[in-house]
């Protein structure tokens, strides 16, 4: 017959203390907000791993967007005076569209969907943008609520014109417009803009 037998073996006392949990990184984009009268310039902040600038601005649970290092001024008047701030709050709803001015961020390919480029217009309080939106293949846009969708869009190859009373007009590879500031969506007649 076996009998078992427990051995106990001395172990040194721990003197270290576990290590602290690992708080959430907080992850920068260098973006430029455009709104009615005042351009933002700076880095917009969002906790966790890097991300793309339309997936932070529409994170549901935040009103507003904290930025640092940032500058305010008229788009539209390069003789105004620059404001420069350590930190600046923007409130969502104050947004007209967000233009990425660093490293942009690439989806991961297990979140990326097939979508189709439709030839676009969008028109906001004092700008108007011609570009690509990119819907589901089968999307009709005349089914889809685009405009009162209420989240941050991107269109690509974009043709911004902002009026004014002193037209400007610009291109951008993309723009992040807010679909709740959005005034008019059209897809114009045809296939390309």
């Amino acid at each position: 017959m076996e009998t078992e037998t427990e051995h106990f073996v001395e172990a040194p006392p721990i003197l270290e203390a576990p290590p602290e949990p690992e708080t959430p990184r907080s992850t920068g984009v260098l973006v430029e907000i455009v709104m009615d009268s005042f351009r933002v310039r700076g880095e917009l902040f969002a906790p966790g791993v890097p991300r793309r600038l339309v997936d932070i601005l529409n994170v549901n649970d935040m009103t507003y967007y904290t930025m640092n290092s940032g500058t305010l001024d008229d788009p539209l008047n390069p003789e105004a005076e620059t404001k420069a701030f350590d930190v600046i709050q923007l409130d969502r709803s104050g947004i007209l569209f967000a233009i990425p001015r660093g490293e942009v961020h690439k989806p991961d390919p297990f979140e990326v969907v097939r979508k189709k480029p439709v030839p676009s217009i969008v028109v906001l309080p004092g700008y108007e943008a011609t570009g690509y939106l990119h819907l589901m293949p089968e999307a009709d846009p005349k089914l889809v609520p685009i405009v009162s969708d209420h989240h941050f869009v991107p269109f690509t190859n974009v043709i911004v014109t902002a009026d004014k009373g002193r037209a400007q007009v610009w291109r951008e590879p993309l723009l992040i417009v807010n679909m709740a500031r959005a005034l008019f969506y059209g897809k114009p007649t045809g296939e390309s803009i």
